[in-house]
């Protein structure tokens, strides 16, 4: 019990972090100050810092508690976002310069939203792999509480954008505020056990 509340304050230490890196593609996506190549390098500098950030300190508050169904959900997501910085840097390049139109359009439209839905995979592939009850407990009520917060959010800002109050909600941010709440809950619920 001493060792795990020694340890909470980091966690939250970990999560502000988390938040605040969380918010620099909407603000850097809102504020309009860099436009072109210029935002694409900004985002693959911030996906790779976040994600080193994610990696490295979450691992380093596990303390070596990491079990191989938890080690390969981490390489496989590791892949499916690099795939998906990627190709969304390349699906914005080719919307941007070219005079793209009919099924090609779609397609790389369409095109990042391929590596989100091996996310998808991945955290069910976790789900289905890790062999600990607790864990998994853990990570379906984390689910629950992201889901929770992205469909408050959501439906408070759809109503709000119906009366013209503010804009329409951008879509595609629904599964980063899922990816956000899903992360923050979880040192709050393992809190309630420890």
């Amino acid at each position: 019990m001493e060792v795990a509340n020694r340890r909470w304050p980091r966690w939250v230490l970990f999560g502000v972090g988390a938040a605040a890196l969380s918010t620099v593609p909407f603000l850097l996506a809102f504020s309009h100050v860099l436009k072109g190549p210029a935002m694409l390098v900004a985002m693959l500098i911030w996906a790779i810092v976040y994600m080193a950030y994610a990696f490295i300190g979450s691992a380093r508050l596990q303390t070596g508690k990491l079990g191989p169904a938890m080690q390969r959900y981490r390489r496989r997501l590791a892949v499916t976002m690099i795939a998906y910085f990627l190709i969304l840097m390349g699906s914005i390049a080719l919307l941007d310069g070219a005079k793209l139109s009919g099924p090609l359009l779609w397609i790389v439209a369409v095109a990042p939203a391929i590596p989100i839905l091996g996310v998808l995979v991945v955290m069910g592939l976790y789900l289905k792999e890790e062999p600990d009850e607790f864990e998994r407990m853990i990570h379906v009520e984390a689910m629950l509480w992201g889901l929770g917060a992205v469909l408050a959010v959501t439906t408070v800002w759809g109503f709000l954008s119906n009366a013209q109050v503010i804009p329409a909600p951008p879509l595609f941010l629904i599964f980063p505020l899922f990816c956000l709440c899903w992360g923050l809950s979880q040192p709050f619920i393992r809190r309630r056990y420890q």
